[in-house]
């Protein structure tokens, strides 16, 4: 059986002090004195001194029991050390674990806050674009509005320049159908008998005044047949030089009454 090394140490001091006894018990202690010479007549006297195995026994008991305490207090100094060691190192690894615990926490609050940062300015970042979006909308808008505006007042001046000159227009329209009709009944013969008749003629003008047609549409035969042919007997009629008012002219119905 293997013995640990504090009974091992035991049972050798157990061993070396039942030695010294065994010795201290054989043993015999002897004076200095000289021993008598023999063949004298003197007695030999020999004093003895022998131990109390008792004491011994008292004393191998006492060493014992010392030595055992002795290793009970080195054993329990070697346990307390051990103890202090294993609180030392519970405490180094409790430090360095609340030490490692602080520094995830730091890093997660650094990362929170960076990320809250970020987030704040992204915020911030959308909030710009959309009031530089907002307002870009609203320039966009007033711009339209403006454009609108201007729009209708110059369709308004058009329209109004429009109407003006469609009735400059129609007017000298009718000022040069007036005398059409005053050239067309200079060439006309009346002989009397076309008085209360009336006729009604499409013509056609080239752009100088020239007639390029007559149609007869209705009315008298005979002064159809007499407004025709003073329709086509001078060389032109009176026209315009104003291509507008010449587009009102250059096919039109005159009547001819009489």
């Amino acid at each position: 059986m293997k013995l640990d090394p504090e009974n091992k140490s035991i049972l050798q001091s157990l061993g070396l002090h039942a030695g010294i006894a065994a010795v201290l018990m054989l043993s015999v202690a002897f004076g200095h004195e000289p021993l008598p010479e023999l063949g004298t007549d003197q007695p030999v006297v020999i004093q003895a001194e022998f131990i109390d195995a008792q004491a011994i026994y008292d004393k191998q008991q006492a060493a014992i029991a010392a030595e055992q305490e002795r290793q009970r207090e080195a054993q329990r100094q070697r346990e307390a050390q051990r103890q202090r060691e294993a609180q030392a190192k519970r405490a180094a690894e409790e430090k360095a674990k609340r030490e490692r615990e602080a520094r995830e926490q730091r890093e997660l609050e650094r990362k929170a806050q960076e990320a809250a940062e970020r987030k704040r300015q992204e915020e911030e970042e959308a909030k710009r674009r959309a009031e530089e979006q907002e307002r870009l909308e609203a320039e966009r808008r007033e711009q339209e509005e403006l454009q609108r505006l201007m729009d209708e007042q110059l369709a308004a001046e058009q329209a109004a320049q429009a109407q003006r000159r469609q009735r400059q227009v129609l007017s000298e329209a009718e000022r040069y159908r007036a005398l059409i009709n005053s050239t067309i009944n200079q060439y006309l013969y009346n002989d009397g008998s076309f008085n209360g008749k009336s006729c009604l003629l499409n013509l056609k003008f080239a752009f100088s005044g020239l007639v390029t047609q007559v149609e007869i549409i209705r009315g008298d035969p005979a002064l159809c047949r007499a407004s025709r042919a003073a329709a086509l007997r001078p060389d032109k009629v009176p026209m315009t030089d104003d291509l507008d008012v010449y587009q009102e002219l250059k096919e039109m119905e005159l009547w001819v009454n009489l």
